[in-house]
C-alpha cells in the first residue's frame, strides 16, 4: 500500500516552502491567490487530508451533522422553488443513515475563508452546496478532510463529486418536441446566472444540436440575451425583441427581419418564460397560438393561480436530493478515490404553452 501524502509531498508539487503549504491548508497568512491555488490543487491531486481536530462537547451531538449551504443572495430567491424538494428529501436520506443537518446562509460576496470558517465552527462532517460552488473554498474543505458534493452547478464536474442536470441533453429534447411540433422558425432566449457559466452553454448547445439535425433555419439574427435586471432597459429590449417575432407586425433594426414569423421560443428557464409571457400579453401576442414557449427548469410553483402554465422540461429535484445525499453518504463512510459525476436527466410536462402546428 502506498504511503499516504506529507505535508512535505504537497510542498514539493506546488514548488513552495513546508510553512507556506501549511499557513495555506490552515488557511492562515497572507498568501496569494495564485499560491494558494498551487498548493490547494496539489493537495487534491495527491489525496493529502489533514488531520480534523477533535470538536469539543458543543459540536458532538449524538447524530453527526453534514451542512448545506445556502444562498441567499436576492437573485437567487427564485429557485427556492426548484431547490426546496432537494434539501427536503437530502435531510431525509441522510437522517435515516444517522446523520442531521444543518442550513448555513451564505453570500457570494463573503470571502472563502469566512466561509470556511462557519463551515468549520459548525462542526459539520461534510457540505453539500446547491447552485453555490468556489473552486478554492471546496479545495480549502477537501484538503481539510471534509468531504464536499457539489448539487445543480455542472461548472467543476470534471474536478470535484457532483450532481448536476443533463442540460444538454433536456434542451436537445425540448427543441426536438418544438420541431416534432411543426415549428420550424424557433428562437432563443437566454440570460445570465450568476455563478452558472457552464448552464446557458450547455443548453444552447443541445438547443442548437436539434435545430441542426432537424435541418431547421436559425441563425444569429434568432438568438436574444435578455439584460440584467438592473438595466433599465430590460423590459424595453424585451418588447423590442418579440414585437419582431411575429409577421403581423412591424419589424425593424438589425435581425428583426430575419426573426418575423417565429412561431416558437425556447427560453433558457422558466423564470425567464414568464416575463416572456407576460410582455407578450402586453404587445398582444398570444402564447401559444402566435407564439409557443417552452423552457427548461420548473423554479416556478405551478400550483400558484397567478402562474402560467408553460410547458418544460422538468427537472427531478426529489430524485437529485436523494442521490446527492447517497453520494455524500459514501464520500463520508467508504472515502472512495474515484471522483463521480450524475448527470440527472429532465422530463418533458406539456402545461399548453406550445401549439401543435402540424396540420395546421
Amino acid at each position: 500500500m502506498a504511503d499516504k501524502p506529507k505535508l512535505d509531498d504537497v510542498a514539493k508539487k506546488a514548488g513552495v516552502s513546508l510553512s507556506t503549504a501549511s499557513l495555506v491548508l490552515s488557511d492562515q497568512g497572507r498568501i496569494s491567490a495564485d499560491t494558494r491555488m498551487r498548493v490547494l490543487e496539489a493537495a487534491l491531486e495527491l489525496g493529502y487530508r489533514q488531520k480534523r481536530k477533535k470538536s469539543d462537547d458543543r459540536h458532538s451531538p449524538e447524530k453527526p451533522d453534514i451542512a448545506i449551504l445556502l444562498d441567499i443572495d436576492p437573485e437567487w430567491s427564485i429557485v427556492l422553488t426548484l431547490i426546496r424538494p432537494v434539501i427536503q428529501e437530502f435531510e431525509l436520506t441522510v437522517r435515516q443513515a444517522g446523520f442531521n443537518t444543518i442550513l448555513i446562509p451564505i453570500s457570494r460576496s463573503e470571502p472563502d475563508g469566512e466561509v470556511a470558517e462557519k463551515i468549520r465552527s459548525s462542526g459539520a462532517v461534510g457540505v453539500a452546496t446547491i447552485h453555490y460552488a468556489s473552486p478554492e473554498l471546496v479545495l480549502m474543505l477537501e484538503a481539510a478532510g471534509m468531504p464536499v458534493v457539489i448539487i445543480m452547478n455542472s461548472s467543476f464536474q470534471d474536478r470535484f463529486y457532483t450532481v448536476c442536470v443533463d442540460d444538454f441533453q433536456g434542451a436537445y429534447e425540448g427543441a426536438s418536441f418544438l420541431i416534432r411540433s411543426g415549428h420550424r422558425r424557433i428562437g432563443y432566449l437566454d440570460c445570465e446566472r450568476a455563478g452558472l457559466p457552464v448552464l446557458p452553454v450547455d443548453r444552447f448547445f443541445g438547443f442548437k444540436k436539434a435545430v441542426e439535425e432537424f435541418s431547421v433555419e436559425f441563425d444569429d439574427t434568432m438568438r436574444g440575451r435578455m439584460p440584467r435586471d438592473g438595466d433599465a432597459c430590460a423590459t424595453d429590449w424585451l418588447e423590442d425583441f418579440l414585437r419582431s417575432a411575429t409577421s403581423a407586425r412591424a419589424a425593424s433594426g438589425v435581425g428583426a427581419g430575419a426573426r418575423r414569423g417565429m412561431t416558437a421560443l425556447f427560453t433558457l428557464d422558466d423564470e425567464l418564460a414568464i416575463r416572456v409571457i407576460t410582455v407578450a400579453g402586453r404587445l398582444g401576442i398570444k402564447v401559444p397560438e402566435e407564439l409557443s414557449v417552452i423552457a427548461p427548469g420548473d423554479m416556478l410553483d405551478y400550483s400558484l393561480c397567478y402562474v402560467p402554465p408553460i410547458t418544460t422540461m422538468r427537472i427531478d429535484t426529489s430524485y437529485m436530493g436523494r442521490v446527492s445525499a447517497q453520494m455524500m453518504l459514501n464520500r463520508i463512510t467508504r472515502n472512495p478515490q474515484e471522483l463521480h459525476v450524475l448527470k440527472v436527466k429532465q422530463l418533458l410536462v406539456k402545461r399548453g404553452s406550445v401549439r401543435n402546428i402540424t396540420n395546421s
